[in-house]
């Protein structure tokens, strides 16, 4: 099973390049200015997120635990951006290949090209590690890190989870669980840099509930991680509580509705898998005991140290993940296991309510498409590139996308029913061809 973070596809995007043709409805193709490079697209359109991740990059690149190589980051909107200006028809492996040459210098294999462009497509955060940099003696190999989808909120993210086959099993129902964008961000690109970290976890597999078992002790590894980043950069330790209930009310409602997928079902041990509450709620009982301040003046090894302490302790057991698939498949709780089963069930109450009928309807206005969004939205960029100076500048034009961008992604944190459009608004601007149509 592909090392993954526990939640599914936003349903606002469900192909996300679906959208790379040659030409498409926002613009069409025009003569260049001058033929733009990839080096054109990282000097010349750097949204907000794209800032984040590169002060991300920097942070965990500055200060790696032993034996990890470069983390190279995937950056959606540079990516994406390059695949439409690139000299041929669109074409995003060709556009993340580009990238990667550019961050790092090494040309990346066709393999790891396509991995990372089957994480994108799918919005499936993830790492891969041990792409070969400098052969030879001395070896040197990268991780390269996808992050979330940008354009996307933690309230769509963790619904689309909750999806099973053609279970909505968050139909008509709230989250009560707030995580702001900046957290929901930095949490999911944390979590799979630790998997980078990992040198214990990530090689030792297996299959059916053993292989499940064994994958828990990863993304426990991975989950803890990304908590004690949260802590280190400034969090207090109810972030970790709110992990813990994200992964806890998750794993116990979709619990059930796995069991009876198939066996052969990438997602049939994922309420096993991602059981990671038991390793979080220890990690702040740890730092309360050494207190925060002390905490953080933990350097990275050390961090990785009481990482594995954890994990090695919270760990699911093959007796316990038993025990709980057990009760997924039946409903009943095995004896020994009818606490943990409690436990799981009240936080889970506490994460998920039943939605008002305002809530509902607003949810469906929101939801309604709006076709005069692309014009307006095209109007609204060529508008500001001429503020900028010249209209049919490329740099200009980038400028203009850039804040349309920023300006958007602003609007996810201001509440469900303005989240929905800004995405449906984000999700036409991203797939739209950077170059605005020529006027006459």
């Amino acid at each position: 099973m592909p090392r993954k973070l526990l939640l599914a596809t936003t349903a606002s995007l469900a192909i996300l390049f679906g959208g790379c043709s040659a030409r498409n409805s926002m613009a069409a193709e025009r003569p260049p200015e001058s033929q733009p490079t990839v080096a054109t697209v990282l000097q010349d359109y750097n949204t907000a997120a794209s800032q984040s991740l590169n002060s991300m990059a920097a942070d965990f690149n500055k200060e790696r635990p032993k034996g990890v190589g470069p983390i190279v980051y995937v950056d959606y909107d540079q990516v994406v951006t390059w695949a439409k200006l690139r000299k041929d028809a669109p074409d995003i492996e060709g556009a993340i290949g580009d990238y990667l040459k550019a961050k790092t210098g090494k040309a990346f294999d066709t393999g790891t090209i396509e991995m990372v462009f089957t994480a994108m497509n799918g919005q499936q955060p993830t790492s891969l590690n041990g792409h070969l940099l400098t052969p030879g003696p001395g070896a040197q190999t990268a991780c390269v890190v996808v992050p979330e989808y940008p354009g996307s909120t933690f309230e769509s993210y963790y619904a689309a989870g909750f999806q099973v086959g053609d279970q909505l099993l968050l139909k008509d129902k709230v989250v009560v669980l707030r995580l702001t964008q900046q957290e929901f961000h930095a949490f999911n690109a944390s979590h799979e840099t630790w998997h980078c970290f990992d040198y214990r976890y990530r090689a030792d597999r297996g299959d059916g509930l053993i292989g499940a078992a064994k994958d828990n002790h990863a993304e426990m590894f991975a989950d803890i991680g990304g908590a004690m980043e949260a802590v280190r950069h400034g969090a207090d330790l109810s972030f970790i509580d709110k992990i813990a209930a994200e992964r806890a009310a998750w794993v116990f409602l979709t619990g059930p509705a796995r069991a009876r997928t198939a066996a052969d079902d990438e997602g049939h041990f994922f309420s096993i898998v991602y059981n990671t509450q038991p390793g979080l709620y220890a990690l702040k009982e740890k730092i309360q005991e050494m207190g925060i301040d002390n905490f953080r003046k933990l350097d990275r090894d050390q961090m990785r140290d009481l990482d594995y302490e954890i994990v090695e302790a919270h760990g699911l057991k093959f007796t316990e993940a038993a025990g709980l698939w057990s009760y997924y498949a039946t409903g009943k709780a095995p004896a020994g296991f009818q606490g943990e089963v409690a436990q799981l069930a009240e936080i889970a109450a506490q994460t998920v309510r039943p939605a008002t009928p305002a809530e509902i309807a607003a949810g469906k206005d929101a939801a309604r498409e709006n076709p005069a969004a692309q014009a307006d939205m095209t109007a609204a960029l060529e508008k500001r590139a001429g503020e900028l100076g010249d209209p049919s500048s490329l740099a200009n034009q980038l400028k203009a996308r850039q804040e349309m961008t920023d300006a958007l992604r602003s609007q996810l944190s201001k509440g469900p029913a303005a989240a929905q459009q800004a995405q449906a608004k984000l999700n036409i601007l991203f797939l739209s061809n950077p170059r605005l149509p020529p006027k006459g």
